[in-house]
C-alpha cells in the first residue's frame, strides 16, 4: 500500500469513528466498525512505511481491548439480569435508586474499559509523533488520554473527540519522507 492511501485510510477511518460515536444506536455500531477497520488498514500501511510495527499493533490492541471489554460488560449485565430474574426476582431493581445504582455500575465498567483501550491508542499516536514529528499526533495522544480519564464525568467524551480531531489533522497533513541526498539545491 502506498503512503498516500495509508494516510487517507487512517484519516477517513478516524472520521467515521467520530460519526459512529453519535450514530451507534441507530446503526448498531456499523459506522464505528467500518471506521475502525479503515483506520487499522491505514495504520498498517503507515507502520510498514515507517517500519514501526508498534503503530499498527497498539491501535489493534486498542480496538481488541474495547471490543472484548464491551462484550464482557454486556455478558455480565445480561447474565446478572437472567440470574436475578430466575433465582431472585425480588432483587430486580424496582425503584429509582436500584436502577441508578446499576446504571452507575455499568458506566464505571465502560469507563474502565475505555481507559484500558485508550492507553494503547495513546501509544499508537505517540509512535506516529516520533516517526513523523507531527505535533498533532502528540496532542491527539494527550487529549485522548485525558478524555479517557475524564470519560466517567461525561466531559471526557468531548475531550476524547478533540483528541481524535487532532489525530485526523495529523493524518491528513502527513508528508512522505524525503530520500537522503535528494534535497534540491537552493535557487541562485
Amino acid at each position: 500500500m502506498d503512503f498516500e492511501t495509508a494516510k487517507i485510510l487512517l484519516g477517513v477511518g478516524l472520521i467515521l469513528q467520530i460519526i459512529g460515536s453519535f450514530t451507534w444506536l441507530g446503526d448498531l455500531g456499523a459506522v464505528m466498525l467500518v471506521g475502525a477497520v479503515l483506520a487499522l488498514v491505514g495504520a498498517h500501511g503507515l507502520a510498514d512505511y515507517y517500519n514501526r510495527r508498534d503503530i499498527f499493533n497498539n491501535l489493534l490492541y486498542a480496538y481488541i481491548t474495547a471490543i472484548v471489554g464491551v462484550v464482557i460488560a454486556a455478558v455480565a449485565l445480561v447474565g446478572w439480569l437472567i440470574h436475578t430474574a430466575i433465582y431472585a426476582p425480588w432483587a430486580l431493581p424496582k425503584d429509582l435508586y436500584g436502577i441508578v445504582f446499576i446504571a452507575v455500575g455499568i458506566w464505571v465498567m465502560v469507563w474502565l474499559i475505555k481507559v484500558a483501550a485508550t492507553n494503547f491508542e495513546r501509544r499508537a499516536y505517540r509512535a506516529l509523533h516520533e516517526v513523523t514529528g507531527s505535533d498533532n499526533f502528540q496532542k491527539a495522544a494527550t487529549f485522548v488520554w485525558i478524555g479517557a480519564l475524564t470519560y466517567v464525568v461525561f466531559v471526557g467524551i468531548l475531550i476524547y473527540i478533540i483528541g481524535l480531531i487532532f489525530a485526523i489533522i495529523g493524518a491528513f497533513e502527513l508528508k512522505p519522507r524525503q530520500a537522503e541526498g535528494s534535497a534540491k539545491p537552493p535557487y541562485t
